[in-house]
């Protein structure tokens, strides 16, 4: 799955445990749906210290993504 992340957002959510890692993914805002939805994840990167996963809603098909603070 990680293949399409960047080296740097692929080795962080590497560190977030698996379990952590389930919650977000089906936690991610659609505009489209206008509720909370699992995401189809496709790509991640790392932009100012932010983990931001792009990928499809899993109800409608629409882009959304997510994005994970930066750890403290």
């Amino acid at each position: 799955m990680t293949d399409q992340f960047t080296p740097a957002a692929a080795r962080r959510w590497k560190r977030i445990p698996r379990e952590v890692q389930e919650k977000i993914l089906a936690n991610v805002w659609c505009g489209n749906c206008c509720t909370a939805v699992q995401i189809v994840l496709e790509t991640a990167e790392i932009e100012s210290k932010v983990l931001i996963l792009k990928g499809k809603c899993k109800t409608c098909g629409k882009d959304v993504c997510r994005v994970v603070e930066p750890e403290s």
